[in-house]
């Protein structure tokens, strides 16, 4: 308590213009300290918005991927018209999985991309086996497995990148 009053008699003794350099030296420090409270709390808010947008493009993703399985299963379904029911419904969903695949790997980087190019690869020449095999008219037996081995694949990366539907940073 005595130390208090002997600097409140320190302060009263300085000068006007001491004083006056001494307040604004106080009020600088405490702007600056508000200043960086505030900063701290946008950036905060900045990271929980990056991350939120994050996870919503790879829920996207997971539900576009999981449509596609989903309508490759119905392949199996008796008097079905693959070619032109199941197989348009699949390449939309498809290209929606690109680009938003595409989208997560170039806006937070390659570990977020979910397809790599041979899984893209891979489904883009089943596509084409499939396509290959109604313009010749034979079986789409072969198609079909290449299909099945890319839905497989597919049903392995939403196992292992998600967790409670949330993508996770990969390798």
């Amino acid at each position: 308590m005595e130390s208090m009053k002997s600097g409140i008699r320190g302060f009263s003794r300085l000068s006007a213009r001491k004083k006056a350099i001494a307040i604004a030296a106080l009020a600088l420090i405490a702007v600056l300290f508000v200043a960086l409270c505030i900063s701290i709390g946008m950036r905060a808010n900045i990271q929980r918005e990056y991350t939120a947008a994050r996870n919503q493009a790879g829920e996207a993703l997971y539900d576009n991927l999981f449509i596609l399985m989903q309508t490759f299963d119905s392949t199996a379904v008796p008097n079905i018209d693959v070619r032109n029911a199941i197989l348009p419904q699949m390449r939309s969903y498809y290209i929606a999985s690109i680009t938003l695949n595409s989208l997560l790997g170039q806006t937070y980087g390659p570990r977020y991309a979910v397809l790599n190019e041979a899984d893209l690869n891979s489904l883009t020449s089943a596509f084409t086996a499939y396509e290959t095999a109604y313009q010749t008219n034979t079986s789409t037996d072969l198609a079909r497995a290449d299909m099945q081995l890319c839905m497989d694949r597919i049903k392995e990366l939403l196992n292992t990148r998600y967790s409670q539907g949330v993508l996770k940073e990969g390798r």
